[in-house]
């Protein structure tokens, strides 16, 4: 039994660069391969020897082919990455951007506020809603957004140039006119069906 043990050792002595190789190691940790390693050490008949060779490639195998699944995962998941990224920075979502060539009007300034009164009046000011004694126009006012409250407000109660908005609120007189135009239709279209 000592003797057996002994030239085991020497065995692995002698040949401890091959089994330093991670892939004979991890072949090695399976205890079966290691008893079948070990009685072919001790018996080296053609039928030990043929096992252990018939076990090392089943487990080469299946390292190859654990190496080649994950190899694939990892380079899908970089490609499926970079097909994402490339999506989203096609189909960005841009509110700022004006909605026709020329500018003007943007997605953001379409978006009905339906924050409450007091967030309206904080923000536009107390001044134009205070003002509105009749109840459907007070009403139809709060469907506008902030921006277009607030350049009505300047108009009408600051008495501001359409100039003097662009200058305040950082953007073209076009646009402030768009804003202007497109506040004054909305009430409108507003005060047209309320009236039906």
């Amino acid at each position: 039994m000592e003797k057996d043990i002994q030239k085991i050792e020497e065995f692995f002595y002698r040949n401890h660069k091959q089994v330093n190789n991670p892939i004979i190691k991890s072949f090695l940790l399976d205890s079966q391969n290691l008893y079948l390693v070990q009685k072919a050490i001790l018996y080296p008949t053609d039928i030990n020897k043929k096992l252990v060779d018939e076990s090392f490639q089943s487990h080469y195998m299946n390292v190859r082919k654990t190496k080649y699944v994950s190899n694939l995962i990892y380079f899908f998941s970089l490609d499926f990455d970079k097909k994402r990224r490339r999506l989203q920075n096609r189909t960005l979502l841009v509110l700022d951007k004006g909605l026709s060539k020329d500018g003007g009007t943007t997605a953001k300034e379409l978006i009905e506020d339906t924050s409450n009164e007091k967030k309206l009046n904080h923000i536009v000011g107390e001044g134009l809603l205070d003002n509105i004694g009749d109840e459907k126009l007070f009403n139809s006012l709060k469907k506008l957004t902030v921006k277009q409250l607030q350049i009505l407000e300047m108009i009408y109660v600051k008495e501001f140039s359409i100039k003097e908005i662009a200058q305040t609120l950082q953007t073209t007189p076009q646009n402030i006119s768009n804003l202007h135009r497109n506040a004054l239709n909305k009430l409108n279209n507003t005060l047209k069906k309320r009236g039906e």
